[in-house]
C-alpha cells in the first residue's frame, strides 16, 4: 500500500448537508427536488464514480451510465479503482471495497471521508433501519471512534460452503446414505480412493483435495470445522479471543488429514489447487467430493451443476452437509458482513456533492427502479423474472446478457453497489428455493470471525505473514514433510512473530466493540 498521505479529514455533519440542501431550493425548483425530479437551471454534480471492484475494465458513457445521469442530474466519471490509482492521488468520490482490512489502510492513507452514523440512518433511514439490527457491522469500520464507511450486510448467503458428492460415486462404492458424520465422511473418501468408483480399472483416484496456500486461510474448511476450530479466525473460547490457527483442535484435524494423505485419499496437489481446479477434478473423475457454495451447487441452474452436464453429462451430483466431529459441524463463514461504500475525503469540501451522492445511495438501497437497473438492466431486455408472468421471485438473465462481460458492457454491475439493499427489495427478488437451500445447508450464523474480520491495529505489521507460515506449516504437516510434533514449534513461532500482539489487539478490540 502507498506511504500514508496524512491529510487531515474532517468529520460531515448533518448540519453540513442541511446547510448543502438549502443551496437553490425554493418553490418549484424544491418540489421538484423532492420529487427526484432535476430542476432545468440545475447545472449536473460531477461525481467521480469507482466501478464494482469485480469488474474488470471502466466502460465510458454506458447505457446504465446515461439513465443514472439523466435521473439523478449528475454527470458521472466512471474509474477503475486500485491501490495504484489511490497512490497517484486520483481517490474516486465514491467507491466499493471489499473488507475492513482495506477501508483501515485507505484510512491510514488519510484518503477517506470520515461520517457521522446519525447521518447515515438520517440519510437512508429505510436501508439503515435493517442494517442497525447488526450494528457490530458498523464498528467494523470505526478507528479511533470514526466511522469511514458505510457497511453492507447479507442475511442469506449462497456463497456459504458446503459438500458437493458425486452420488454416481457412491452408488457405484455401495454408499447409499449421504455422509453426515465425520466417520462416514470418512469411509466415503476412502472408497471413493480404493475402490475405482469411475470403474476405468486404473488407480486414479482421490476422495478429495484442497487449497491449502492459496486462500485467505488453510483450506479443509469443514474438517476442520469437524473440530470445532477455522484457521485464521478469531475465535471466542471461554470469554477470551483466540485465534483458530493455534488451537489443540487445529492439531488434531490436522493428524487425521495427514492420516488421510499417507493412505493417498487426498490428492497430492492439494497445495496447489484452487476452486476453480477441484471442481475441473471433480467434473473429470479424479476426487469425488468437494467445498462449494450453496448457490452454484442447490439448484439445477446452478453454475457448477450446469458445468458438470456440461463435461460429463451421465454424472449425478447431491449437495449434502458438513461432517459432523468431535467438534460440531461447519465451514469457514464471512457471517453477515458484506462489503462496503466509503466516499474520498475531497467531498467534504463540497456539500452539495455529498448531499447528491447520499441521494443516489438512499435509491440504490430503497428504490427498486435504481437497484434493478445498475443490477440487472431493463426488465425484458436484460433480464425478466424466472417465472413467466411472476411479479416477484428469482430473476433470469435472458439471452444475449447471460453471461458477465455482456452486462458489464451496458454498464450494468459497474455502478451497483451490491448488498446495500433493504430486506424488502431482496425478499421480493431472491429465490425462495435458493433461500431454503441456504438455511438448509449454511453453517451461518454459528462459524464466523469474533470481530466479523475487522481490522487490528497489527494487521499491516503480521497478518499477511502469520497466514503464510500457518498456511506453509500446515501443508507440510499434511503432507508428512515434518512431523505432526511440529505443530507446537509452529504455535511458538506464530506467538513470537506478532500472534500473541494481535491476540492481545483482539481481545481489547472486542472487549470495547463487540462483547454483547
Amino acid at each position: 500500500m502507498p506511504k500514508s498521505i496524512n491529510k487531515p479529514v474532517l468529520a460531515v455533519t448533518a448540519a453540513a448537508l442541511a446547510a448543502g440542501l438549502l443551496n437553490g431550493c425554493s418553490g418549484e425548483e424544491k418540489n421538484k427536488a423532492e420529487a427526484g425530479q432535476p430542476s432545468a437551471s440545475t447545472k449536473p454534480i460531477e461525481i467521480t464514480w469507482g466501478i464494482h471492484f469485480q469488474a474488470n475494465a471502466v466502460v465510458n458513457d454506458s447505457q446504465v451510465q446515461k439513465w443514472m445521469e439523466q435521473k439523478f442530474n449528475v454527470k458521472i466519471k466512471p474509474v477503475k479503482v486500485t491501490d495504484a490509482s489511490i497512490a497517484s492521488g486520483e481517490v474516486p468520490d465514491l467507491f466499493m471495497l471489499g473488507d475492513p482490512s482495506n477501508v483501515s489502510a485507505y484510512q491510514a492513507q488519510g484518503v477517506l471521508l470520515n461520517l457521522d452514523q446519525a447521518m447515515v440512518k438520517e440519510k437512508m433511514p429505510e436501508y439503515y433501519k435493517d442494517v442497525e439490527s447488526s450494528n457490530a457491522l458498523f464498528q467494523t469500520v470505526t478507528f479511533n471512534g470514526k466511522l469511514w464507511a458505510i457497511p453492507m450486510f447479507i442475511d442469506l448467503k449462497p456463497y456459504d460452503l458446503t459438500m458437493l458428492w458425486r452420488q454416481d460415486w457412491l452408488d457405484k462404492v455401495g454408499i447409499a446414505k449421504l455422509p453426515e458424520t465425520l466417520d462416514e465422511f470418512e469411509k466415503a473418501v476412502y472408497a471413493f480412493a480404493k475402490n475405482d468408483p469411475d470403474g476405468n480399472g486404473k488407480k486414479d483416484t482421490y476422495g478429495l483435495t484442497g487449497t491449502a496456500t492459496s486462500t485467505w486461510s488453510a483450506g479443509f474448511y469443514s474438517i476442520f470445522g469437524a473440530y470445532g476450530v477455522e484457521p485464521t479466525m478469531w475465535q471466542e473460547k471461554n470469554g477470551q479471543i483466540v485465534n483458530g490457527s493455534v488451537l489443540p483442535e487445529a492439531k488434531e484435524a490436522l493428524a487425521k488429514l495427514r492420516q488421510w494423505f499417507a493412505d493417498g485419499v487426498i490428492d497430492p496437489e492439494f497445495i496447489t489447487d484452487t476452486q476453480d481446479s477441484y471442481r475441473k477434478k471433480l467434473y473429470n473423475n479424479r476426487i469425488g467430493v468437494i467445498e462449494e457454495q450453496i448457490g452454484k451447487a442447490a439448484l439445477d441452474d446452478g453454475a457448477t451443476v450446469v458445468a458438470m452436464k456440461g463435461v460429463n453429462p451421465n454424472a449425478k451430483l447431491a449437495l449434502g452437509h458438513n461432517p459432523a466431529g468431535p467438534g460440531g459441524s461447519g465451514s469457514w463463514d464471512w457471517g453477515i458482513k458484506s462489503n462496503y461504500v466509503v466516499l474520498g475525503n475531497k467531498v467534504k469540501d463540497d456539500p452539495a456533492k455529498l448531499n447528491k451522492i447520499f441521494e443516489i445511495l438512499r435509491a440504490q438501497s430503497s428504490d427498486e427502479e435504481t437497484i434493478n437497473m445498475t443490477s440487472m438492466g431493463v426488465k425484458g431486455t436484460q433480464w425478466d423474472f424466472a417465472d413467466s408472468g411472476a411479479a416477484s421471485g428469482a430473476t433470469k438473465f435472458l439471452p444475449g446478457f447471460e453471461k458477465q462481460e455482456q452486462r458489464d458492457a451496458i454498464g450494468v454491475r459497474l455502478f451497483s453497489l451490491g448488498n446495500i439493499t433493504t430486506r424488502s427489495y431482496r425478499d421480493k427478488y431472491s429465490n425462495p428455493k435458493l433461500n431454503d437451500a441456504v438455511r438448509k445447508y449454511s453453517s451461518a450464523p454459528r462459524w464466523t470471525d469474533a470481530l466479523l474480520f475487522a481490522a487490528l491495529p497489527s494487521d499491516g505489521k503480521y497478518k499477511k505473514d502469520l497466514t503464510a507460515l500457518t498456511q506453509k506449516y500446515f501443508a507440510q504437516i499434511i503432507s508428512g514433510e515434518i512431523p505432526l510434533s511440529d505443530f507446537d514449534k509452529f504455535v511458538a513461532e506464530w506467538k513470537a512473530k506478532g500472534g500473541d500482539e494481535l491476540t492481545k489487539e483482539a481481545n481489547d478490540m472486542y472487549q470495547k466493540q463487540f462483547k454483547k
